[in-house]
């Protein structure tokens, strides 16, 4: 995300990271990785749980919330969704885009 921040901007979405880790931890990150958008920290995985992200147990890991990206629109609808299958499997930015360019068309 953050590498593809100011394409995401262009287009007119905002970006919110939303991370399953300790505060302190994510604190101590983020003074040497700043990140340009906002960060909200869910350490007891409760959104994660909620979202459909969490996991408790696979062959790749224990009580992980896995990468997820949500799309939801201005009027608050969500227009698109995808939890990722492992850590290092990001939404294609080209679905995120093919999802934005369908509901801008909706709005007008």
């Amino acid at each position: 995300m953050r590498d593809r921040y100011d394409e995401f901007q262009a287009l007119g979405l905002d970006v919110l990271l939303v991370l399953c880790q300790k505060r302190g931890a994510v604190a101590k990150w983020l003074r040497s990785h700043p990140l340009p958008f906002p960060i909200l920290i869910d350490d007891d995985r409760s959104r994660a749980k909620r979202w459909g992200a969490y996991i408790l147990l696979s062959y790749d890991s224990i009580h992980i919330a896995r990468p997820a990206t949500f799309i939801v629109d201005p009027a608050g609808l969500l227009r698109y969704a995808r939890i990722s299958r492992h850590q290092l499997d990001p939404a294609p930015f080209d679905e995120i885009l093919a999802t934005r360019v369908s509901f801008g068309r909706l709005r007008g």
